[in-house]
């Protein structure tokens, strides 16, 4: 389908920026998202399950793993449409299904109220292990597999992990970025370090920052 001209600068603009807010694209532009929506459908995008659906990315960038989700910086984006048809497949898939907390370490936001939702309208169920609830398919025999590979691994002894480098929920591109411009600039406040590192395309929150210095032992420097 062919593009006018406003619409192809759209997507050039997307393409450089690889993932980029809507409001961004339309502003760039001086279009609507409305307008901004258009031009993609044409060409064909996949828009975030967290962050409230906010950021959007061309069809052929992301790099999705074995669970089809593609994670950049803190955005998650996955191949099987919006949050719950993406938990609905994810827990279909599992080996052992998920719980609540697996589920969104997984993609980045909170799940409970859709998975609650899915149990109502009968495309999952759960168990209880303990005080533990466990979201499983709903097909008998593959629930039942599920629920017996959960077992046994709940029965293994739990290896000891070293500590992570970086906060959890952070990548260590994004921890670079933000302890760099720390550095530059010492006396900033918290807010102004992440509008300047979101002015730079890295993606990172007021509260991401504050936990990277807690993570560190870090103290911030103001006037």
């Amino acid at each position: 389908m062919e593009l006018t001209t406003t619409e192809a600068q759209i997507v050039r603009n997307l393409k450089a920026d690889r993932v980029a807010k809507w409001t961004t694209l339309a502003e760039q532009v001086g279009c609507s998202t409305k307008s901004v929506q258009r031009a993609l459908a044409k060409v064909g995008y996949f828009g975030s399950i967290n962050h409230n659906g906010v950021f959007v990315t061309p069809k052929e960038t992301p790099r999705f793993d074995q669970r089809g989700l593609w994670m950049y910086q803190n955005v998650c984006f996955s191949q099987h449409g919006n949050l719950p048809q993406t938990l609905h497949r994810l827990v279909e898939q599992s080996p052992a299904g998920y719980t609540v907390e697996e589920l969104e370490r997984l993609v980045g936001t909170r799940v409970h109220n859709h998975v609650s939702r899915l149990i109502r309208e009968g495309k999952l169920s759960r168990s209880f292990l303990g005080r533990k609830v466990v979201y499983l398919a709903t097909e008998r025999r593959r629930q039942e597999a599920q629920q017996q590979t959960r077992r046994q691994a709940e029965s293994r002894p739990v290896p000891t992990v070293p500590p992570s480098d970086v906060p959890p929920g952070l990548d260590a591109v994004t921890v670079i970025h933000v302890l760099r411009r720390l550095l530059e600039t010492p006396e900033a406040s918290v807010a102004s370090v992440a509008r300047a590192l979101q002015a730079r395309k890295v993606l990172v929150r007021a509260d991401q920052i504050r936990l990277i210095l807690d993570f560190y032992g870090l103290k911030k420097t103001t006037r």
